[in-house]
């Protein structure tokens, strides 16, 4: 057994199951862009906090060295406490820092650090996380060294204010050793506020990269998943509407009478099964017409004989019983004769339908002017009777059924003489016309007679094609009885007024079927009926009917 390709295994999967892996695959895609989008949120809120950290840090910094300054001046205790309270923040700041330098981190104890470092509670574990997560990124690599620097300068500031707490609670305390020790104080404040600067640049570049990285995330996942979506979208849908047309195509031409059409089955999902089911139903189609058209053809066969029989022996009777059959008995005679030609009538017609479907299509080049003059000629006797004319323009030569194109002439013009209560009058004209001016719907039906291409309105341009319109002053009928006229057995007139089988036209349907070609009719009632036959013309026939018209 030949081994499916994956692409093949995935055609087959049911429509139902496709959609459910399409949509599933679009929730996860979704989810994942959902999570990305919180993760964005998220950092981008903890490199907020950090900023405002840093705001924290430095300011908390500089208001401690200004307090141990005032301290200096005014030997008021509030000031130092002031300076440990500002200090508070710088402190808790490096706990937290020296913390997650650890390998054992305590998660507890470097919470607390930032909260005494004045961070906000909701803030402290997107920072811890986001020192962790990217602490190997140069920048934030280059900030917690800065970071680092600053916090060994700035713990410098303790024994040096605890020096000065002792020289200001002095019995007598040296202003030249305070002195000192200010000017130390002032060299880490302006050691610190270079670091400062460059941590402060150097986390404004980082967050701006982390911005960009976020976005460039977003936007990759966003994209992927309108891709996705857009793409499986129509490929589900190219699949669907390539099977779908294939069916409808294949629907067509099988309502028309092509049998031989196959729809191709692309795949083994619900389409494909429906394709296989059509296919299976063409070859029990054909199945059934031979044997219903053998059917009909033996017993048509069979029929004929007795009654022409029936026929026959009526007329000797009533050749015989000439002179003693009573009047009436006449009537019924007359009857009977009546019927039994009619029968026959049904039957040839049968017979002639059932001959359309049992032979193939074996075309030569027909001369259409012969083909309407013999038909006239066979109709001469009727024609006469009824002082009825039929005007007919030059037509084409064209490659078709001989025998299947008198039968169309034939019963288009008896037709249109049966159903005539008047001097019946028939015109036949044709026009060339280009295959772009036939409708959409026929290229859907019939491309195999032509070129593959000729689904292009280019090729449809070159293909030519004869429109023959077959005009009469008869009796007409409704607009809403066109899409019955051609179907067999379809009867609008009561059998007391015209007689006829409701076979004729449906005849000329399977003729013109047999012909890739179209058939249709417009009418008015009391005002008459245009049979509008459109058969495929072949280039060189068009070029040697216009040069001898």
């Amino acid at each position: 057994m030949k081994k499916r390709s994956t692409i093949q295994r995935i055609k087959d999967v049911p429509i139902s199951r496709k959609l459910f892996i399409i949509v599933g695959t679009m929730a996860v895609l979704i989810v994942l862009e959902l999570f990305v989008l919180w993760f964005a949120v998220h950092t981008l809120s903890s490199v907020r906090a950090f900023v405002g950290a840093e705001g924290l840090w430095s300011k908390a910094e500089k208001d401690a060295v200004y307090a141990l300054n005032k301290y200096a001046r005014t030997h008021n205790e509030k000031d130092y406490n002031n300076f440990e309270k500002f200090m508070s923040v710088p402190l808790g700041d490096h706990k937290t820092k020296a913390e997650l330098l650890k390998e054992n981190m305590n998660i507890d104890s470097a919470r607390q650090g930032f909260i005494e470092g004045r961070i906000h509670p909701g803030d402290v574990d997107g920072m811890i996380k986001l020192m962790r997560r990217f602490h190997d990124i140069s920048y934030l690599s280059k900030a917690i060294s800065l970071w680092s620097q600053g916090d060994s300068i700035v713990v410098e500031l303790i024994p040096i204010s605890k020096s000065i707490h002792i020289q200001v609670n002095a019995p007598v305390p040296s202003q030249k050793v305070l002195d000192s020790l200010l000017q130390r104080v002032d060299l880490i404040n302006e050691n610190v506020t270079l670091l400062e600067d460059n941590f402060s640049f150097t986390l404004g570049e980082g967050s701006r990269w982390l911005e960009h990285l976020v976005m460039e995330i977003l936007f990759s996942v966003a994209l992927t998943v309108e891709i996705s979506g857009l793409l499986f979208s129509i490929l589900l849908s190219r699949s669907i509407t390539r099977g779908l047309n294939e069916i409808i195509q294949a629907s067509d031409k099988i309502k028309r009478g092509d049998l031989s059409i196959r729809a191709t089955a692309f795949s083994n999902d619900e389409i494909g099964q429906v394709a296989l089911s059509i296919n299976q139903m063409a070859e029990q189609l054909i199945f059934s017409n031979e044997e219903l058209s053998e059917f009909a053809y033996v017993a048509s066969h069979d029929l004929q004989e007795p009654l022409r029989k029936i026929s026959v022996f009526t007329n000797l009777l009533e050749i015989e019983c000439k002179e003693t059959i009573s009047d009436k008995g006449k009537v019924y005679m007359e009857k009977i004769i009546s019927s039994s030609l009619r029968m026959q009538k049904l039957i040839e017609n049968i017979l002639q339908l059932s001959h359309i479907n049992m032979t193939g299509e074996k075309f030569t080049e027909v001369d259409l002017n012969a083909i309407s003059t013999q038909v006239i000629s066979d109709l001469e006797i009727k024609l006469t009777k009824l002082n009825a004319s039929i005007h007919i323009d030059k037509l084409p030569v064209i490659e078709a059924n001989m025998v299947q194109m008198a039968q169309l002439f034939q019963n288009i013009f008896g037709n249109s003489i049966k159903f005539n209560n008047k001097r019946p009058e028939i015109t036949v004209s044709c026009e060339i016309i280009n295959g772009n001016q036939l409708p959409d719907n026929y290229w859907s039906v019939v491309p195999y007679k032509f070129n593959q291409k000729a689904t292009s309105n280019s090729h449809k341009a070159q293909e030519k094609f004869c429109r023959i319109y077959f005009k009469d002053n008869g009796i007409g009928f409704e607009e809403k009885y066109l899409e019955r006229i051609f179907i067999i057995f379809q009867r609008l007139n009561s059998k007391s007024l015209f007689e006829g089988s409701g076979i004729g036209l449906a005849v000329c349907q399977r003729i013109i079927n047999n012909h890739h070609g179209l058939i249709s009719a417009q009418s008015s009632v009391d005002i008459g009926s245009t049979f509008i036959v459109t058969l495929p013309l072949s280039q060189e026939n068009f070029l040697v009917r216009s040069s001898t018209s």
